[in-house]
């Protein structure tokens, strides 16, 4: 899912699958990883509805 860093604002793609635990912090959301933390500006709530609605797998042909 799409994702946006709390402290500059990009946005970044995040890969739920290595997740630890996310956590609601002051004025944004912690999320632990293997590797380490973040904070994103998203709700927990509003990343449990993305990753539930984002099912959809995108597949690209070769062309040859």
């Amino acid at each position: 899912i799409t994702l946006t860093g709390a402290v500059d604002g990009q946005e970044m793609l995040f890969n739920l699958d290595t997740v630890v635990s996310i956590e609601k912090g002051n004025n944004s959301t912690v999320i632990s990883t293997r590797w380490g933390s973040t904070m994103v500006r998203e709700s927990l709530e509003s990343i449990r509805k993305a990753a539930a609605s984002n099912n959809d797998v995108d597949i690209v042909s070769e062309i040859g």
